[in-house]
């Protein structure tokens, strides 16, 4: 498989949802321009002869299985032990199968508001079946992480053991603070939000319906930018991602920005720029997700905003900022710069270290999801960096010739170590351990339709009011009056 058809799929992969979001959320006019509109461009991918990789079959096998081994251990259906926002992403779907589109929630006499990109396709299929298929699902989700780990293969000149670093690279997140606690040098409670960076595969286990879009669309940026060398060529592909996950795509436009400011106005490369490109590239990708940006905009103000000195005692925040994100991003930056060899410009890395920098300063949401998930494609990025340092230095036989490497590589090989020990006990606890090695407490399902709706579910179940009033969406706006699909 080359990567032009690599491209192709995950672009359907993405887009599939904004067909069906067009179709389900807004009126038949607008949803026809919509679609009309997201085929041509389509068409338009379909076009592009990229032949720069070539994925050989034992390459997708493996890859395939690495996904499938993701997709079981996620948590996911229950198939491994689940975080409590499982319980959140069930409702959702579980949601939009049985219920009308758009999502009207009767109790509180509001429409829902939020990005369900993640859920529309298995829930189309299982409403048209007339049957509930968490199955579709999970093969739904392995195919997305099977499409975004195809992208990394590549990047990391298909590297299969930097392959398995790439979902548990971390920072060290608490360490600090929990050994001193251990050792009986201090009694600190870090608050919830205190900021770390976490691994892919760790944030794959609270928010999928964010890191599959991420994963894959940072692949698809990063090929643009130093294989293609046509970053230009990307804003379609981060458009699509908004009703996946809003926080990652925002700032991925925002790093799509950096891009274009730097190819036309210090590269002065602008010969391409003619009307046609900036209609195709540019122009229409943004109409078409204006509707979208309308319905995000009608939601609920976030009410849990603020810098992260503003909640409470200074103290147990700054320590724990002091030695959790800026470690982790001191450490981050020694590897990056050790072992980086031209494969990114070094103003694009400090940009990525300056976004992650900014980002963990402000919290927004009772867990920060702004930085947890905003800063997701910033650090796969910074991880696809590493790892292609890494495979160049040992490709080319250059490891031996410098002392930073070493220091580099422990300094990784501590951090992969750390992510692949903070997540073991899911080894145990897994329906496959379960039914052979006995039950444990530890192992936690949820069910689909432990409340009657996704508003209830945050209410009650998460015992979040201020979070559930987030799901809806304000009386008065603007998608409500012009846009939406039912004027209820």
């Amino acid at each position: 498989m080359h990567t032009a058809l690599l491209r192709k799929c995950s672009i359907t992969y993405l887009l599939l949802p904004n067909l069906l979001f067009s179709l389900g959320w807004f009126r038949q006019a607008h949803a026809i321009f919509l679609i009309m509109g997201f085929l041509y461009l389509f068409m338009i991918e379909c076009t592009k002869k990229d032949r720069n990789e070539k994925l050989s079959l034992k390459d997708m096998l493996f890859v395939l299985l690495l996904a499938l081994l993701w997709t079981f251990f996620c948590g996911i259906h229950g198939l491994s032990t689940q975080s409590m926002d499982w319980l959140a992403h069930q409702a959702k779907f579980y949601d939009l199968y049985k219920n009308d589109w758009p999502l009207y929630f009767k109790d509180v006499d509001r429409y829902a508001c939020y990005y369900f990109g993640y859920y529309l396709v298995p829930s189309f299929i299982s409403k048209w079946s007339g049957h509930l298929l968490p199955m579709v699902w999970v093969l739904w989700t392995c195919f997305g992480f099977f499409l975004g780990l195809s992208w990394i293969y590549v990047l990391i000149n298909k590297n299969k053991s930097l392959l398995v670093v790439f979902l548990f690279i971390r920072g060290i997140g608490q360490l600090i603070i929990l050994v001193f606690n251990k050792l009986g040098a201090g009694n600190i409670n870090l608050p919830i939000y205190n900021p770390s960076i976490r691994s892919v595969f760790e944030q794959s286990i609270y928010a999928p319906n964010q890191v599959i879009p991420a994963v894959i669309v940072c692949g698809i940026v990063v090929h643009d930018l130093v294989c293609r060398k046509k970053e230009e060529e990307s804003f379609f592909v981060i458009t699509l991602a908004f009703i996946w996950g809003v926080f990652p795509a925002m700032v991925l436009v925002l790093l799509y920005a950096a891009l274009v400011v730097n190819k036309y106005f210090f590269k002065r490369d602008i010969e391409q720029l003619n009307l046609k490109n900036i209609l195709h590239w540019y122009l229409l990708p943004g109409l078409l997700f204006t509707p979208a940006f309308v319905y995000f905009l009608s939601s609920q103000s976030i009410v849990t905003k603020g810098f992260l000195w503003s909640f409470g005692a200074i103290q147990p925040v700054m320590i724990g900022y002091l030695t959790g994100i800026m470690v982790d991003l001191a450490m981050f930056y020694v590897v990056v710069f050790s072992l980086n060899k031209n494969y990114f410009p070094a103003w694009f890395i400090h940009l990525i270290f300056t976004g992650i920098f900014l980002l963990s300063q402000y919290r927004m949401g009772i867990y920060s999801d702004l930085f947890f998930r905003g800063s997701i494609p910033l650090c796969i990025i910074l991880v696809v960096c590493i790892l292609r340092g890494l495979d160049t230095n040992i490709r080319t036989g250059q490891w031996g010739q410098k002392r930073s490497f070493f220091i580099a590589f422990s300094l990784m090989s501590f951090l992969f170590l750390n992510g692949i020990l903070v997540k073991s006990p899911l080894l145990r606890d897994n329906i496959l351990a379960n039914f052979y090695l006995g039950k444990r407490d530890t192992y936690r399902v949820y069910a689909y339709d432990s409340y009657p709706n996704t508003y209830q579910t945050l209410r009650f179940g998460y015992k979040d009011e201020e979070g559930a009033k987030q799901y809806l969406g304000s009386e008065d706006s603007l998608y409500k009056k012009y846009l939406s699909r039912n004027n209820k």
